[in-house]
C-alpha cells in the first residue's frame, strides 16, 4: 500500500538494440510509462471530464505530472486497442461452425 519507487535500467549487447527488462515485465509499452491501472483510471475520469481538467486532476491527486495533450494521446491510443481487439474477436465468431451428429450422449452425477 502506498508509492512504490524503482530503478530502471537499461541492458546494452553489442550488436542488438538496448532493451529495458524492467519495463517488458511490468507490461509497460514503449514510450509509455503509466501502469494500466493508472492509464484505465485517467481514462475512466477523461470519460467525465476535459482533458485539461483531467490532467488537473490527476496532477493533483497522483505522484506523477501529465499533460492534457498526453491524456488525448491515451485515448486515443487506448481506442485504437479497443477496436483491434474487437475485430479480433469478431473474426473468431465467423470460424465456429456448429457440427452436426447424429446422436449426443450427456453423461452428468446426480
Amino acid at each position: 500500500f502506498g508509492e512504490a519507487t524503482y530503478v530502471r535500467r537499461r541492458y546494452v549487447k553489442a550488436g542488438q538494440e538496448s532493451r529495458y527488462p524492467l519495463d517488458k515485465f511490468m507490461g509497460f509499452d514503449k514510450y509509455k510509462h503509466y501502469s494500466v491501472l493508472a492509464v484505465r483510471n485517467i481514462l475512466e475520469v477523461s470519460s467525465v471530464a476535459t482533458y485539461r481538467n483531467t490532467a488537473l486532476a490527476v496532477n493533483c491527486l497522483s505522484g506523477f505530472n501529465i499533460s492534457h495533450a498526453q491524456i488525448g494521446n491515451l485515448v486515443k491510443t487506448a481506442g485504437q486497442k479497443i477496436k483491434e481487439q474487437q475485430e479480433a474477436d469478431s473474426r473468431y465468431d465467423a470460424q465456429t461452425a456448429k457440427k452436426q451428429v447424429p446422436v449426443l450422449y450427456l453423461e452428468g452425477d446426480g
